[in-house]
């Protein structure tokens, strides 16, 4: 089957591998070259090089939506058009560009947690499980018919591992359905739109730890940021320190919100209700480091209270 892709980020390469692997014959857009690192020299975007390694014909978009972008998309006729992580919003151009449609892979179980950051917004709110769906492209952000639908348990993963797995999940759920359009053996669910919650674009300061909130909740804001926009909290002397790791532990009674349960034998800190230990840390301008490591270099006493 011929399939246009248009795909820019990571999330994306489990199925441009997927696709390649399962025989079908493949072109892809994405999003232009932009300055990046210190050098600011002008890069790829993952999409872009991993097609290039895999020996898949690639082409830059600034717009979609252009004359050049959709005479570009005729071109490739595609029985089928998927977009993955591309960055752009699709015009109807687009979306009637293939027979068998527009697809998308969005990690969340649809119509839960429509919108820019759905694995932190499940993660944040506590879910006990998610997803990824595959829908229909609609003008609508994600509110197209779900084609296919796989689950999986949150637990104690962070928002970065979900989103790893739900990459590979997605490449094969999307492998399987174009077996299924192929017999046409599929059906289409209409989302409940009474149902819908929403999962804004996470900022810098999401990742900013209250310690007014129960352990529970620093947890799963730690999880849900890890690893952007990143957790933080503030020492002392006004410096961020990163929190890459830590877990919930017993109740710290008698203590102020941020201030040292114990820096003995690991770091504990008081939250609003319960303790959060921290496990793997990186001061500004350090490297990760695990707890006991960073505290040999920065002593703390036990009425020592993080700051907001």
């Amino acid at each position: 089957m011929k399939v246009t892709l248009l795909a820019s980020g990571d999330f994306a390469l489990p199925t441009l591998d997927a696709l390649v692997e399962a025989g079908h014959e493949l072109v892809v857009g994405t999003q232009p070259s932009r300055p990046a690192g210190r050098g600011r020299r002008s890069r790829p975007t993952a999409v872009a090089a991993h097609a290039a390694e895999r020996a898949v014909p690639v082409r830059e978009l600034a717009d979609v939506n252009a004359p050049e972008a959709l005479s570009w998309l005729a071109a490739t006729t595609p029985d089928v058009v998927v977009v993955v992580a591309f960055g752009q919003k699709l015009g109807g151009a687009v979306r009637a560009a293939a027979p068998w449609g527009c697809l998308n892979i969005h990690p969340s179980l649809l119509p839960r947690w429509r919108g820019a950051a759905p694995v932190q917004a499940a993660v944040l709110a506590g879910d006990e499980r998610t997803g990824v769906c595959i829908i229909d492209v609609v003008e609508r952000m994600d509110a197209g018919a779900v084609l296919a639908c796989r689950e999986t348990r949150v637990g104690q993963k962070s928002a970065g591992e979900l989103l790893d797995e739900l990459s590979a999940t997605g490449a094969e759920l999307l492998v399987e359905l174009i077996d299924a359009l192929a017999r046409d053996d599929v059906e289409r669910r209409v989302q409940d739109e009474d149902a819908v919650t929403r999962a804004r674009k996470l900022q810098p300061d999401d990742g900013r730890v209250r310690w007014e909130h129960t352990a529970d909740e620093v947890d799963r804001r730690v999880r849900a940021v890890t690893p952007r926009p990143g957790a933080f909290t503030c020492l002392p002397d006004g410096k961020r320190l990163r929190i890459l790791r830590g877990r919930p532990v017993a109740d710290a009674a008698g203590r102020l919100p941020g201030e040292v349960v114990s820096a003995d034998g690991g770091l504990r800190v008081a939250c609003g209700q319960g303790a959060y230990a921290l496990l793997r840390v990186q001061s500004e301008g350090g490297k990760p480091v695990d707890i006991d490591a960073w505290l040999r270099g920065h002593p703390l006493n036990s009425d020592v209270r993080f700051g907001p």
